[in-house]
């Protein structure tokens, strides 16, 4: 099977990786090529001409950091015309529901899947990403293969969107475990305890979570939390925008630091 993969960012390449060590064919679109030789010494190729990654594509990865980028490279820069009919065409960038739905408006006679993933680069080459896809069922089981190189939990959630849901769910609570995590942190500098001890400490009781175990293992918890807010603030824009006619309980006030400017009334 060939692939088509756009976006090679800090996520995209190892994901790319992964697939090229599965003995999948790869062309990857970037917009520095020269930035890849891991990826052609691994015997993909890479392009700077997104229709030339994804021409004669069996399926079509897609991983951009935002809708904006996405509507780019697959409506303006008409990437989504260079795909073949029948392709597969796989939404991984963090969006909303309604943008994966647009794109497969577009081109009915191409199977569009919305898998957004939990986890980092080195999850994803050790191809243990939790992937929460959204989709046709048929068309989950013809991209099984392409998930399986860099996902280890993958759950097919329901028609196309429900994927994406989930995704921003998942990214919604986490950013409020990162809120909770941080006034634990600044109250533990306020008491004048060892930071490294005290936030492994918590991160191994009943006060544990993915965030404190982030913390705890970062020299400059706080230049962590600063690192993620780039992701976190768009996404949880784009989640708080979604459930704006919705009960969305303490998630509401935990995450209310995040995207500020961007809350839904």
């Amino acid at each position: 099977m060939r692939v088509g993969w756009i976006g090679l960012g800090s996520m995209g390449k190892p994901m790319a990786l992964a697939l090229l060590r599965r003995g999948f064919k790869l062309i990857g679109h970037a917009r520095r090529p020269h930035d890849h030789d891991d990826l052609r010494a691994a015997g993909g190729i890479v392009t700077d001409h997104v229709a030339e990654a994804v021409t004669g594509a069996d399926a079509v990865c897609i991983n951009l950091y935002s809708e904006e980028q996405l509507r780019e490279v697959m409506i303006t820069q008409a990437g989504l015309v260079a795909v073949k009919a029948g392709a597969l065409v796989i939404v991984h960038s963090t969006v909303s529901p309604d943008a994966v739905q647009e794109l497969a408006a577009m081109r009915p006679d191409i199977a569009v899947l919305d898998a957004g993933f939990s986890g980092g680069p080195a999850e994803a080459e050790a191809g243990k990403l939790t992937l929460m896809v959204g989709g046709k069922e048929s068309d989950f089981e013809r991209a099984r293969p392409v998930l399986s190189a860099y996902g280890e939990h993958i759950a097919h959630l329901g028609p196309l969107g429900a994927g994406m849901t989930l995704k921003l769910i998942n990214n919604l609570t986490f950013a409020a475990h990162i809120a909770i995590a941080q006034d634990a942190l600044r109250l533990c500098e306020a008491n004048g305890l060892a930071l490294d001890v005290a936030l492994a400490t918590l991160g191994s009781g009943s006060a544990g979570s993915t965030a404190l175990a982030l913390l705890a293992r970062n020299k400059d918890p706080h230049a962590m939390i600063a690192g993620i807010r780039h992701y976190l603030d768009k996404d949880v824009a784009i989640a708080r925008a979604g459930s704006r006619h919705m009960d969305i309980g303490v998630l509401d006030g935990a995450t209310r630091g995040f995207a500020r400017g961007n809350r839904p009334e």
